[in-house]
């Protein structure tokens, strides 16, 4: 069999294979005489008709069968020969069968970068471990008791900020309603009847709670606001919000004395001596879950940053897709609207492209080390891979397994599988080393 590459750009490569007429002419037969026992022609009893005439009669039935019947077989061969690593096929072209009993195909392959794997065992990672003191304690704390804070209704003086003022509010632009003029407002922007606003810098529209800085309970005040260029929502950037609103109740938070009586509230039976050591032992875990992830994360941008090569244009541009979509979600339930994305798009379809790159760059980098130290994904790991899934979309285990043979996904939880296994063998061979002159901040996360 004769084999010739040719690699082209972004992983492609296309092969050129040609068969010996020996091998097809033996595969020809062996289809023909199957073709023979089987023909039904006029003149003959069922099949005794001759080859050659069972050839003439249905040739183009015996070349797609003898086509069928090579291809993938040589194709393999082929790719086993040059040593190709081969993510799919993408076409075959020009399948050729002679007068000569040679074949030749074309194929176009989409080939795994090619890259020389780097030293990927003890790399150095500069890395400090948090530390969590008391200030971290007391206000995780803090934190907690102000689930449990009570609202008191304030009498006698004039609203401030730190309050919670309960209002009734709406806004106009351009002397209309602004919903009426910019449909996709946030509502929160717009007005509100009946509405709790804590009065801080930078609640709603900047300078909106210093417009009501003052205001007694029953006034009603109009101001206006112009939006800054920096503002969130772009369509009200630069312009002119008219608001009236009419004060019906101040309110102060009033936080609970943390003692053992709220601990026994928040953690039945617990003193407050019991909550604070469990706060402080949740406070370390978090510490040191952000260490060992930054320790992964580190490892593997050192692996990387040694690691140039062009990579399967789909494959980024799959990937891109899938990040475009979580970013649309995520901003979207922040209330940013589909006209501010648009804004914005060039950068985010760069943003976009550059984590897809980087994935999937990472992605074959670890496969790699997953082969180089012969990782395996055992039948272990994807029932527990598959066990997961299932709870985590609350579907059966049986049905999720259904499905991800209905899309062919196996093949990817594995490689999701060994790639994690590959970054779990960096990052436990790692050196971490920390940062000079540093001081590691404390942790502030309950």
């Amino acid at each position: 069999m004769n084999v010739v590459v040719d690699s082209k750009p972004n992983c492609l490569a296309t092969l050129h294979v040609e068969l010996e007429p020996e091998r097809v002419e033996k595969e020809w037969q062996a289809v023909a005489k199957q073709f023979q026992k089987q023909a039904r022609i006029p003149g003959f009893r069922p099949g005794k008709a001759p080859q050659a005439i069972v050839e003439k009669k249905y040739s183009a039935d015996i070349r797609e069968e003898l086509t069928n019947k090579l291809l993938r077989k040589a194709m393999n061969e082929a790719i086993e020969q040059k040593k190709l690593r081969v993510i799919s096929v993408s076409k075959v072209d020009d399948v050729q069968i002679g007068e000569d009993k040679t074949m030749r195909f074309t194929a176009t392959l989409v080939t795994s970068p090619e890259f020389e794997l780097p030293n990927y065992k003890g790399v150095e990672v500069e890395l400090a471990m948090r530390t969590v003191g008391d200030e971290d304690i007391e206000s995780a704390l803090k934190s907690i008791a102000e689930q449990h804070a009570s609202f008191e209704t304030i009498e006698g003086r004039a609203l401030k900020m730190d309050d919670f003022a309960i209002l009734s509010y709406s806004a106009m632009v351009d002397g209309k309603p602004v919903l009426e003029e910019i449909a996709d407002c946030p509502p929160l922007i717009a007005g509100k009847p009946n509405w709790w606003v804590r009065m801080a810098p930078g609640t709603l529209v900047p300078g909106f709670c210093e417009a009501l800085d003052g205001m007694n309970v029953d006034e009603t005040r109009n101001f206006e606001i112009e939006v800054d260029g920096e503002f969130p929502f772009e369509p009200l950037r630069g312009r002119k919000l008219a608001y009236t609103a009419t004060l019906h109740e101040i309110r102060e938070r009033r936080m609970p004395e943390f003692d053992d009586a709220l601990a026994s509230k928040i953690d039945p039976g617990k003193t407050l001596a019991e909550v604070r050591d469990r706060v402080r032992m949740e406070l370390t875990k978090y510490a040191e879950n952000d260490y060992e992830s930054g320790k992964r994360s580190g490892a593997l941008q050192k692996v990387l940053s040694q690691v140039t090569c062009e990579l399967p244009a789909h494959l980024v541009n799959n990937e891109m897709t899938g990040i475009l979509r979580e970013i649309v979600q995520e901003n979207q339930g922040r209330g940013i609207s589909e006209e501010e994305l648009k804004s914005h798009q060039d950068e985010i379809l760069g943003a976009a492209k550059q984590s897809a790159t980087e994935r999937v760059r990472s992605t074959f980098v670890l496969l790699r080390i997953a082969e180089q130290e012969k990782l395996d994904a055992t039948e272990q790991d994807l029932a527990f891979h598959v066990t997961q899934l299932a709870s985590r979309y609350q579907i059966p285990v049986q049905k999720m397994i259904k499905d991800l043979q209905r899309r062919n996904a196996f093949g990817s939880i594995r490689e999701q599988i060994l790639a994690g296994k590959a970054l779990d063998f960096i990052a436990s061979n790692a050196t971490v080393r920390e940062p000079a002159g540093s001081a590691a901040p404390a942790a502030s996360e309950a």
